[in-house]
């Protein structure tokens, strides 16, 4: 079996995330499995084993037939393409339909707004139907694959994302009185980062702290808000912003406290990072990740934003966050080991490679 996994770049995300730890497991388990980019490497590509083929096709328009026909003959040389995000689904299954190919296509949707967006992107379903599979990061995603596109159960998977546990090393750092809060999120309005500012405001009254806020710039006024938000609640002093950390995990041991306030998500990955590196949270319950370690540690979670309640979890866990360790490893061990994560895709792809269609 030769699988190809593609995506527009690497650049650090979430669904970028995946497609590197899961490359990495397949390829861990003897899979033959290669990446391919469309537009340029991104910042994630060196997180790939070495070892693993890695192809970008330099797209710089998307409506070049020579990139489309460059894109169909790559493909070819492989049974399965796992192409991550909607939009690099439609453009790989328009190369395959305008130049042919016998390889299978599996869309994994990554798409974090399903509960409140369930619109149909153009050609999507034209797309789907046509000889390819699915798999959704969510359940919310799954259902919506079968009622709202039409797809057969039998062509449908939920693929739940994991992150790789690193071996982190320690180095010794100044100790501080200060705790120290970390909120990991891309800078956009989803991640409601209005509602953090609010909360670090507030809580200055009654602890003292110094907070991170570790993401990419994805819109520069969203971005100019936030920094206006930060002198607003006077927090100059005590927050720093950091956007180029592509190795949150290695972090993390800095940290007393992580705060995630996100009111839309599909993971969020970042929280199975906390887990792995031990690092105690509160988030807003939001999202398939959420769902899963809420189950076994409630206390991480709330289901509004009133700041009073967020401190006051916080201060609950801030008191005793040593006695949180240990469930939080059986946690993320019997969650989101990645063999049983890798055994869920090799099942996927068995059951795509023995589908009647094909032979």
């Amino acid at each position: 079996m030769k699988v190809l996994q593609v995506i527009d770049r690497l650049n650090i995300g979430g669904a970028e995330r995946v497609l590197v730890d899961l490359t990495n497991i397949l390829h861990q388990k003897g899979i033959t499995v290669s990446v391919l980019t469309l537009v340029h490497p991104g910042k994630l590509s060196t997180h790939l084993d070495p070892k693993i083929h890695f192809i970008n096709l330099n797209r710089t328009n998307r409506l070049s037939l020579s990139k489309l026909y460059q894109l169909n003959q790559i493909c070819k040389q492989f049974d399965i393409v796992h192409a991550h995000l909607r939009y690099n689904f439609r453009y790989v299954a328009l190369s395959k339909l305008i130049f042919g190919g016998k390889y299978r296509l599996l869309l994994h949707d990554h798409f974090g707004d399903i509960e409140n967006d369930t619109s149909i992107p153009l050609g999507l379903i034209f797309f789907l139907k046509r000889n390819s599979w699915f798999a959704g990061v969510s359940q919310p995603l799954v259902d919506w694959a079968v009622k709202k596109i039409g797809l057969k159960k039998s062509n449908v998977f939920f693929m739940p994302n994991i992150v790789i546990k690193k071996k982190v090393t320690r180095k010794n750092i100044l100790s501080s009185p200060n705790v120290k809060i970390l909120l990991v999120s891309n800078f956009r309005e989803a991640k409601n980062h209005v509602f953090a500012c609010e909360l670090l405001g507030s809580l200055r009254k009654s602890l003292v702290f110094e907070a991170c806020f570790v993401g990419k710039e994805i819109d520069s006024q969203f971005m100019k808000g936030v920094h206006e938000l930060i002198q607003k609640h006077r927090l100059n002093d005590v927050v720093t912003i950091e956007h180029h950390c592509d190795d949150v995990q290695s972090s993390l041991y800095k940290f007393d406290l992580a705060i995630h306030t996100a009111y839309q998500e599909s993971g969020p990955l970042v929280l199975i990072e906390y887990l792995a590196q031990q690092l105690p949270f509160v988030a807003f319950k939001t999202g398939e990740v959420s769902a899963q370690i809420n189950s076994a540690i409630p206390d991480f979670f709330l289901t509004n934003f009133e700041i009073t309640e967020w401190i006051d979890r916080m201060a609950t866990i801030l008191s005793d966050p040593e006695k949180y360790k240990g469930i939080m490893e059986v946690t993320f061990n019997s969650i989101y080991s990645s063999d049983a994560y890798g055994l869920r895709c090799l099942n996927i792809y068995t059951q795509m490679m023995m589908n009647e269609r094909f032979k």
